[in-house]
């Protein structure tokens, strides 16, 4: 295992995903209760808007294990070149200890170990469910549809 490799841990309905920093330790994003509670979510008053928040920790990666199964996935490297060890490090020395905005489908720990790894944020986990939920909805062809029309319309506004 390599400083900045992506470790993805098997949590059975869902993969959490981690950042190797070495000596056997790594980054990740957790909530205060859980993956399966809520109550790091408030709404907004004003906005009714969900919010959610998560910890950016460090580690040992047996402890977050837990005893699931896991295994090194840097499976964006022929998409994107991975950064530098010293600039994954430096940002890591900066991201410990913070919190920030968390959203299974927007902003997930998934997304948080791609962009120290590469500099951008990607989940495919995401992406999977969001696709097959468009496709167990029958919504796909919808929002096929929809974006062909669009971008017919933004062309011939331009012609």
């Amino acid at each position: 295992m390599e400083i900045g490799d992506m470790i993805e841990i098997n949590r059975g309905q869902y993969k959490h995903w981690a950042l190797y920093i070495g000596n056997g330790e790594v980054i990740h994003v957790v909530t205060p209760d859980g993956p399966s509670r809520v109550a790091f979510c408030s709404v907004s008053s004003s906005s009714g808007s969900l919010s959610c928040k998560g910890t950016i920790t460090i580690e040992m990666l047996k402890d977050v294990a837990a005893g699931n199964t896991y295994k090194i996935h840097n499976y964006l490297d022929d998409e994107f070149k991975p950064r530098p060890t010293d600039v994954i490090m430096g940002d890591v020395d900066i991201m410990r200890g913070h919190t920030i905005e968390y959203g299974l489908l927007g902003n997930n720990c998934e997304h948080f170990v791609t962009f120290l790894r590469y500099g951008k944020s990607k989940s495919q986990q995401a992406d999977d469910f969001m696709k097959n939920l468009f496709i167990g909805s029958g919504l796909l062809s919808g929002v096929v549809a929809v974006t062909v029309v669009a971008a017919a319309l933004a062309i011939k506004a331009f012609t």
